[in-house]
């Protein structure tokens, strides 16, 4: 696990200081090593997170056969059955790990290596016989990849925003992008190749990149190429039964998570008690009797503790349980400036706090942590699921809107973890929307509407249009598949990889640790978009296959165990912890903001919040989060 930046200029020598600069900026994603490579027309740099083969396996590292560079951030689960397959093609190896594997993966099968990897990563390769820079990207988008052209710069690239931005050189080329801005009040992320900075793109998951002399200069000609496409294993459904696919799941998942055990360091899960967590903390005692750490966070606001289901499971596995409670409010003031500073960009997921501090405190026991995300975006997990279900069979019309909206009154407003007024109103904003829109829009913070309110720039911020543009898009590429395959579609292409999997990156790599995600190993992904949506999800039950095929192994308390999530008491801090109050509102009515939002709406919102008239903890958080990055990042100049 690592971080990588670089530069490619085919005219002129790359900058070193622009170079290093970019590369000291990701520190803390690797801090157990520092080096640099640089030629005529590239610059490598490299900050190393030692897991496996700690001694050797150094980078940037150069293939003696061909000459071919590479620097690479991740892990490559099957590379020693590459390793294998590459020795029966006369390979020969001078290191125990998975970098020289995946190099002389490239040299040997070039571009097609890629649909023989299994694992998270993103890398880039300098193709020395074909003079050519190769970025590439894991399926799921685990592992972050950004790109850019500068001129004078060249093609730059680097596993998070904040090295664009730590070059005096480079920053004053940037721009402030307000169609992100506009996606990021609505979602609380960002979709596709979006960025806050209109210069610079996302390399999309299950992609490549391929520069030279011809494009290296020029973004228009700069095209990611897929070469693995999620959609097209839902179109050829399998005929196991529910039984036969339970088996088949849960011995997929119990190889899976063993090829995920394998490091040279302390590893350990998150436990947090829920179905999915408890999952991955099973097969992880169960193999070979694993001795293991569990970690889970603690909250002292009792609706959002989960503390005791995790010590209940705990104790039935007999394992050892780390709790940590959260800071209250007041307490971490201090740390938002360096929270918003992980997140690299604002994503306003709140339960982003709570993966922050927990890996903040377990990456001390253990550098490799195994988590159970991704099973919810598979096995139609979340509330949403439920949500369409009940839109499929309500007409879509103003008239039905207005009845629900007119039910609001009936519903006392809550605080709580998710309330059922919140939910009520999450579902009566999204009717309006087409059903697989819905899917997506259920979790939307700022409406069409509020936007249109809130900013000052109407044209910029009144249309959900982008959004719609983008969904629409997707769903194109699955509209003959039966609706609920979609939506898993859908989740997996957008909210997985641009929330949970984004979260998880930012919040770890922060705190030089790696997560690693059983559920999410390609041919586990590729069986279960195979089976009928029927096995995974009805009115009654959530993750069917999954809680079937663990009935004999979990307790029946935790089967049973409903999805509470991962969230965060802001909205209680923002009434009772007088510090955090005083500096969410500093940020959401700072002069920065004053500039594109309108302080007389923000003062609305802020005032409904207090007044307990409706919880608008996540709309509050939005804004706090992006007011923190322009502060941070020194960016006022682009409002």
């Amino acid at each position: 696990m690592c971080g990588i930046s670089g530069i490619s200029n085919f005219e002129n020598k790359p900058s070193f200081n622009v170079g290093k600069t970019m590369n000291d900026a990701i520190n803390r994603r690797g801090p157990d090593d520092t080096a640099y490579f640089q030629n005529e027309i590239i610059f490598f740099g490299h900050k190393r997170l030692s897991i496996i083969d700690l001694e050797k396996s150094k980078q940037p590292m150069q293939s003696k056969e061909t000459g071919s560079i590479l620097i690479f951030n991740g892990e490559i689960y099957n590379f020693r059955e590459l390793r294998k397959d590459l020795i029966n093609l006369g390979y020969s190896f001078e290191t125990q790990g998975d970098t020289e594997v995946l190099l002389k993966s490239y040299d040997a099968w070039g571009i097609n290596s890629l649909k023989k990897l299994e694992g998270m990563f993103a890398f880039a390769i300098w193709d020395e016989k074909r003079k050519k820079l190769v970025l590439a990207r894991d399926k799921l988008g685990e592992k972050p990849l950004f790109f850019s052209v500068v001129k004078n710069y060249g093609f730059i690239f680097s596993s998070e925003i904040k090295s664009f931005l730590a070059s005096k050189e480079l920053k004053e080329n940037f721009s402030l992008n307000f169609e992100a801005v506009d996606q990021y009040l609505s979602l609380n992320y960002l979709l596709g190749q979006t960025t806050f900075l209109k210069e610079i793109f996302s390399l999309p998951p299950a992609s490549y990149l391929e520069i030279d002399k011809f494009n290296y200069n020029n973004l228009d000609l700069i095209k990611p190429k897929n070469y693995w496409a999620l959609h097209n294993f839902f179109k050829n459904k399998t005929n196991d039964t529910f039984e036969q696919a339970s088996e088949k799941l849960y011995n997929m998942l119990k190889q899976s998570t063993e090829l995920r055990m394998f490091s040279d360091v302390n590893n350990g899960t998150f436990l947090s008690g829920g179905l999915d967590s408890s999952a991955i903390s099973f097969n992880l005692k169960e193999i070979n009797n694993h001795k293991m750490t569990a970690h889970n966070i603690a909250f002292n606001e009792e609706d959002f503790n989960e503390y005791s289901d995790a010590e209940y499971l705990s104790k039935r596995l007999n394992i050892d349980l780390i709790s940590y409670v959260l800071p209250n409010g007041d307490n971490l003031v201090n740390d938002f400036p360096s929270i918003v500073q992980a997140m690299d960009q604002p994503m306003s997921d709140t339960s982003f706090l709570s993966t922050f501090y927990l890996s903040k405190f377990s990456s001390k026991k253990s550098k490799v942590v195994l988590s159970g995300d991704g099973a919810d975006e598979l096995l139609c997990g979340y509330d949403t699921y439920l949500a369409s279900k009940i839109k499929k069979f309500l007409p879509n019309n103003n008239l039905l809107k207005n009845l629900f909206s007119s039910l609001k009154i009936f519903l006392k407003p809550s605080i709580s973890k998710i309330s059922l007024d919140y939910k009520f109103n999450k579902f009566t904003n999204g009717i309006s929307y087409e059903d697989h829109q819905s899917h997506i829009l259920w979790r939307e913070i700022f409406s069409s509407k509020e936007k249109k309110n809130l900013c000052k720039f109407k044209e910029k911020f009144s249309s959900n249009d982008s959004i719609l543009e983008y969904i629409n898009n997707k769903q194109k590429l699955v509209s003959d598949l039966e609706f609920f395959d979609q939506c898993i579609y859908l989740d997996l292409t957008t909210w997985l990889p641009n929330d949970i999997l984004y979260k998880v990156d930012r919040s770890t790599m922060y705190h030089s640790q790696e997560a690693r995600l059983p559920f999410l190993d390609s041919r586990l992904i590729e069986y279960l978009c195979k089976l009928p949506s029927s096995f995974k999800f009805n009115f009654f039950k959530r993750k069917k296959l999954l809680r079937h095929c663990l009935r004999n192994k979990l307790p029946k308390k935790t089967l049973k165990k409903k999805k509470s999530g991962f969230n965060t008491p802001i909205g209680l801090w923002l009434l009772n912890d007088a510090k955090f109050k005083e500096m969410s509102y500093s940020l959401i009515t700072s002069e920065s903001m004053r500039k594109i939002f309108e302080k007389d709406r923000i003062e609305e919102i802020w005032n409904s919040h207090h007044s307990k008239s409706f919880d608008q903890s996540f709309k509050i958080f939005n804004l706090m989060c992006f007011s923190q990055w322009i502060q941070n990042n020194k960016l006022e100049h682009l409002l």
